[in-house]
Order: C-alpha cells, then structure tokens, then sequence
C-alpha cells in the first residue's frame, strides 16, 4: 500500500512506551524525575490504524525506551503496520545501547541519543567506534528544534545510523515539585501564545492505548491520578484529552487548536544545567 492510499498522513507518532528512566534532569518533561516508573506492553491498539493512518515520523521514547523489557515488541508493532517505513527512530539517553536489538539498523530504524553530559557523549561515542567499522561523525549547528545545540550525524559506510545531540539545554519546568509536598506549578500562561511557541504541536502522542497532541497532555491526567496536586491546578490537570484509536481521525483534525492544558507549558523558557549528569530522583507525595 502506497502512502497516496492512506485517508490521513500525519507529520509525527511518538510512541511513549517507558515512565522509568536511568537519569532525573530536574527539567524532565515527561517528569521522569519524580520517579513513578513504569514500563508499558504494546497491546493491541496500533494495529486498527493500519492501513488508515500513516505518518512521516514515528519515534519510540518515553522516559529511557532503552529500560523497557518490551523494546523489541514496541519495534515489531510498527514493523508490521507501517511495513518498509523509512523515517523510525529509537529516542535514547544512550546509556543502555546494549539494550536495543543488534540488528536495528538493518530494520531501518535510526538512534536519536540524547547525550546529557560531556562524559556521556564521550561514552557514546566510544561505542559507535566500538561496535560499528568506518564511522564518520557529521558536526552541525541545528537552531530549529527545542535543543539548539550542536548535533554529530553517524553514519557507517555511508550508511545513517542515527545522530547525537549535545542535550545539557532544557527548557525550564514551571512544574514544582518538593520531597513530601503535593505538586504544584509557579503559574499557568496564556494557552494560545503557548501553543503558538510549541515546536511539539503537529506531534501525536501515543501512550496506554490513547493518543494525545503532546507528551505533556498525555502525562498530566496520570499525574493527577498518582500524585496529589495543588488544589487549584487538579481539575485542569486530570482532564483527558486524548482519544482512541477508533476515534482517531476524526479527533486529528482538531490536533492544531490549542488546548486548556497548553496553560501548563512554558515553551518559551530556556535553561542552561551544569555539564554533569543530574542523577538526582524527586520524590514527591503520591496518591
């Protein structure tokens, strides 16, 4: 089936497969650093939107994919729906290399590795050398994603086995959250301004069987559910705005309005952290 066929070709699917991660930056995102963990088993949703639904992208990320036990299923499901796709990647810190099916490559998937420190970016590289024969790194600039920082395509033979980025660049968290005490943000901000900042916003989240526009929307109403919220951000942050897959393409075509919860996300917002691996875990009040 050729992607003319398709009734809907979406930019981007972002498979969040891992609440659990190896490292917790204190600007986690995905809010890793609160340690609440978790693995997710690809079951059974996916496949009703083969051969209906395509997209340019699709990522596997969580959290660190790379601690799932599931990887390789997660990575099978999209073989086989969206079969001799040409734009797969793994998105790692790059930690647990060694984790990820030694034939990944020749199934057309591509590592987006995610170095957060000097000294990881050093071991990263050691193992591409390691493990692959007539490595070339690429130095670029790239100011067009989140991170605008320098970035090193890997190929192999001249063949693309994926890039690293120099990730020590966040943007800033509004979410606060204190050992003991219930979660709460700094302030909410204007959900149009936010969501025209949002570099995310033609993303689809995938996570426990509901699609979501970003990651932040998929995360929030399970933090409502697992942790104890502010009482004054806890209706916005429960609401579900995901769908399911049998919903999908009618849902999609509103996927570019913004939303109540773009009030949590202050895009606009960079810090810079130290050049050292944060490997602290918040641990806050849970439900």
């Amino acid at each position: 089936m050729t992607i003319n066929s398709y009734v809907l070709t979406l930019p981007e699917l972002s498979l969040y497969i891992s609440h659990t991660c190896d490292i917790g930056c204190d600007s986690c995102f995905t809010y890793n650093n609160l340690n609440w963990g978790g693995h997710f088993k690809p079951e059974g949703h996916l496949e009703k939107l083969k051969g209906k639904v395509d997209f340019e992208t699709i990522t596997i990320l969580g959290g660190e994919p790379t601690t799932n036990p599931h990887l390789n299923e997660w990575m099978t499901l999209v073989d086989i729906n969206w079969p001799n796709h040409q734009d797969k990647w793994i998105v790692t810190n790059g930690r647990k290399l060694s984790n990820i099916p030694s034939n990944w490559n020749e199934r057309g998937w591509q590592l987006e590795i995610s170095a957060h420190s000097p000294a990881d970016l050093k071991t990263v590289f050691e193992w591409v050398e390691r493990t692959y024969e007539n490595i070339e790194f690429k130095k670029y600039y790239d100011d067009t994603h989140e991170d605008a920082v320098d970035h090193y395509q890997i190929k192999s033979d001249d063949k693309i086995l994926g890039k690293i980025s120099e990730s020590w660049f966040f943007y800033k968290e509004s979410l606060i959250a204190k050992p003991g005490q219930v979660l709460t943000w700094d302030r909410l901000v204007d959900e149009e301004q936010a969501h025209a900042n949002c570099i995310a916003r033609e993303c689809m989240y995938f996570l426990e069987g509901r699609f979501y526009r970003c990651a932040r929307q998929a995360l929030l109403p399970q933090l409502a559910k697992t942790f104890q919220i502010d009482a004054q951000y806890k209706e916005l942050a429960a609401q579900d705005l995901g769908c399911t897959a049998e919903e999908f393409v009618e849902w999609s075509k509103t996927r570019l309005e913004p939303q109540s919860q773009c009030a949590f996300c202050p895009w606009a917002e960079k810090i810079k952290l130290p050049e050292v691996s944060n490997a602290k875990k918040i641990k806050v009040l849970q439900v």
